[in-house]
Formats: structure tokens, C-alpha cells, sequence
């Protein structure tokens, strides 16, 4: 459940800041036990109205000022709660997510972490921005079991407002015209900035080639020259297929950095929460959970900051590296 200074401070927030009962409710009955101690009702309500925010926001959304930017976080809620402690509540803080809200423990799928998510969506729609990942789809999550916990614990009609939820949410988001943010599974293969742009949501994508098929469906400013991959030689030996798409993608949509999430394989295998590639270290991967499956993991939040430098924190101080915190990027120097 949710740890005692959160839950109360939640609410005094929401108290103030959006005064409607329901909401304070759901905190209470969120912070006992999770999302099973929520009624179908009070679910149906959180969903719905979040649904309605992501309607009202772009495909790639603009972040102007200061903002955090989370990976993944593996269903780790204490991660979660040491990230808002440590950074700020969302009402002072922005917040950029990458996805993947949704995790399986144990053949179990983990729901609080996005569940809380929406919550906080409702109340501070502003500073918590929500991208797609990939478990963020009809499918994938079904086969995670997020139909069957619906159905068991909930009603099967609610899986319906959760999947308008993945087809509404964003793609990508630009932080002050220097850093382009999305998730890993989201493909950086074709076009640029601009397409992502213009692709209609509601939308369903299943895994990396889906948003490149969407993408080939609908016509391009683009001249068939400049969708290609740029050639081989421009990019160092050794650099991965993806960082080199990525690469290309920013040259084509004229941003500096881009962020990723790291997978939970990475996560676990190097324990440093974030890896940097790139000839100009210009493609930063990142996860924030400081536990994973119990096993102790580094965790990192990266600040993006108004004049377009980036720093790396971790997630957990107290266990933090000394190498952790650096600068990525800062136009000024």
C-alpha cells in the first residue's frame, strides 16, 4: 500500500487544489490496499476522466520550462513515492513518464503504479504527462492479465475505458525544442517530429512496427530521399541499429537528445539506471525503479532543464553513485 506521508499529503492537496469528494475518496481507499480496494465505480470515474484529458492533448506534446523525465518503473511503487519525495509533488513539479506503467511480478500483472498515475492525472493534469509504451495497448495488456484482474475484481465492461485510455495516450513529447522523449518501442525508423505529429489518436499500436506502418499510411511532407537511414559510415562501429535510427530521426526533426526507456534486462544486467550513446552522447536510456524483483537496482531520474541542459539523479540518493550526476547536454557552453 501507499506509505502514510503520501497518502495524507495527497489528500490535503486534493483538498485544496480540486475539491471534489470522490477524489479524496479514492486516496483513502487507494492508499488501504491498492487498486482492488477501489469500487468499480470509483475506477470507472478515475478512467473516464483522464480519458477526457488525453483528448485534449496533442500526439507530441510540448513541455515548456523545467520537467523530470521517469522510465520505467516495473510496477515498483516505492520508486514512485521516493521519486515525488525527493523531486517534488507533482503540484510544483513536471513530470514526463515513458511508458510501460503496466508489470508482471511473479506471473502478476502490477497495476498500482499506473492506477496511482491516473489518479494524479486527474488532479494535476498538467504536470503528470503520460506516453505510450509498449504495454500500453489492448492486446499486450491482456495478455499481462489486465483483463482478467477487470473481470475477477471489477467487470469485464471496464477493460473497454482502459483500452480508450492506451489509444488516447500521446507518443512522444519535445522539452524546449532540445530533447525529444518517447518510448524505446515506439519506432524513430521513418519521417520525423512532424509526422508523429500529425497521426490521428484515438489509434492502437502493438509493438515497434506499428507506429512505421501507421506512418507509411498517411502522406508525408517528406521527399522519399529523406526517410532513408542515413549511411552506415556516419555512424561509430558498434552503435545499435535503434541508436543509429534514433540519430537519424533527430537530425530530420532538428532536436539534440533523445530519451528512452531502458528495459528491465538492462535494468537488472547493469544496475547503473541509464546508458548513453551516440557519438555526442546524445541518446540517453533510462529506468527509474530503484528495486526490481526484489533485486536492489540503481534507478535515475533525468532534470531537464529550461536552458536545454540535462542532468541525471538517482532515484534513490542514499544508494546513489558517485557518477550518476552528470550533464548531458547544455546549449550554453
Amino acid at each position: 500500500g501507499l506509505n502514510m506521508d503520501v497518502k495524507l499529503r495527497a489528500q490535503s492537496l486534493i483538498e485544496f487544489g480540486l475539491p471534489r469528494n470522490w477524489i479524496a475518496l479514492v486516496v483513502e481507499r487507494f492508499a488501504q490496499g491498492g487498486i482492488t480496494s477501489l469500487t468499480s465505480n470509483e475506477l470507472y470515474m478515475i478512467v473516464k476522466r483522464v480519458c477526457n484529458i488525453l483528448r485534449t492533448e496533442a500526439s507530441v506534446i510540448d513541455v515548456r520550462g523545467d520537467c523530470r523525465v521517469v522510465g520505467n518503473l516495473h510496477g515498483s511503487i516505492e520508486s514512485l513515492q521516493a521519486i515525488f519525495r525527493t523531486y517534488g509533488w507533482p503540484s510544483d513539479v513536471c513530470y514526463v513518464f515513458l511508458g510501460d506503467y503496466l508489470a508482471t511480478i511473479d506471473d502478476k500483472i502490477q497495476t498500482n503504479v499506473f492506477v496511482l498515475l491516473l489518479i494524479f492525472k486527474v488532479v494535476y493534469p498538467k504536470h503528470i504527462l503520460l506516453l505510450r509504451g509498449a504495454s500500453e495497448c489492448e492486446h499486450c495488456a491482456a495478455d499481462m492479465g489486465l483483463l482478467d484482474l477487470l473481470t475477477t475484481s471489477f467487470t469485464a465492461s471496464l477493460y473497454r475505458e482502459f483500452k480508450s485510455v492506451f489509444k488516447y495516450l500521446p507518443l512522444a513529447a519535445r522539452a524546449n525544442g532540445v530533447h525529444l522523449m518517447c518510448n524505446a518501442s515506439l519506432s524513430l525508423k521513418r519521417g520525423n517530429l512532424l509526422d508523429l505529429e500529425q497521426v490521428v489518436r484515438p489509434c492502437t499500436i502493438c509493438h515497434r512496427d506499428g507506429i512505421m506502418r501507421l506512418l507509411a499510411r498517411q502522406p508525408s511532407r517528406l521527399g522519399d530521399h529523406t526517410l532513408q537511414a542515413d549511411p552506415l559510415e556516419d555512424f561509430d562501429e558498434g552503435e545499435t541499429e535503434d541508436v543509429c535510427e534514433a540519430i537519424s530521426f533527430m537530425k530530420r526533426s532538428n532536436m539534440k537528445i533523445c530519451v528512452r526507456n531502458e528495459g528491465i534486462e538492462q535494468s537488472l544486467a547493469g544496475s547503473a539506471g541509464y546508458n548513453v550513446e551516440g557519438r555526442q552522447c546524445n541518446v540517453i536510456s533510462i529506468a527509474s525503479a530503484s528495486n526490481i524483483r526484489g533485486q536492489p537496482c540503481q534507478g535515475v531520474v533525468l532534470a531537464v532543464h529550461r536552458n536545454g541542459a540535462s542532468t541525471l539523479h538517482p532515484t534513490n540518493p542514499k544508494a546513489a553513485k558517485p557518477d550518476v550526476r552528470l550533464i548531458m547536454y547544455c546549449p550554453n557552453k
